[in-house]
């Protein structure tokens, strides 16, 4: 009996090897063609990608809270993803809410509170997508816009449909 098995053990172990390189063939992507040329409508489309327009919203007083939302302005200005956007159109629309973390101590850090909104066109209602809080303060500002942005980049991937 052992003399069988050991045969239909070798077998199994040969049709394996055999039908190994055969499968690895079959998991292979095929080669394609032609590689489209640079100038094709699918190249464009990557590299001129359409920016997002963001809008950005804050009319608190606090300095810090006022120098935070200049500078997601200013970075917003010089993304690749994304650009400033004052038009009636689809945009994202960052709503920020700051108050200075000690009324007595200006300057020192401010606690803000941020809304990602969808608006489609001006006067219709805009459509809440997140919401974050935190503290900011002089030292961390860059940091603090950069993450900012991150999240506005990361939900606009995550809404792009609507646009």
């Amino acid at each position: 009996m052992y003399p069988i098995l050991r045969a239909v053990l070798v077998a199994l172990a040969l049709s394996t090897l055999a039908a190994g390189p055969a499968l690895a063939q079959a998991k292979a992507p095929a080669p394609q063609a032609a590689a489209a040329p640079a100038n094709s409508p699918a190249k464009k489309d990557d590299q001129n990608g359409k920016k997002i327009p963001v809008a950005i919203e804050h009319d608190d007083s606090d300095p810090l809270g006022a120098r935070l939302a200049y500078r997601i302005k200013e970075m917003l200005g010089r993304s690749s993803l994304m650009q400033p956007s004052g038009k009636d159109e689809k945009k994202i629309v960052i709503a920020i809410k700051t108050k200075e973390e000690f009324p007595g101590r200006p300057n020192v850090a401010s606690i803000y509170s941020i809304s990602w909104l969808f608006s489609s066109k001006e006067g219709s209602l805009k459509y809440f997508l997140t919401s974050e809080a935190g503290i900011v303060d002089a030292p961390g500002m860059d940091q603090t816009v950069e993450e900012i942005l991150g999240k506005t980049d990361k939900l606009a991937t995550t809404y792009g449909y609507l646009f």
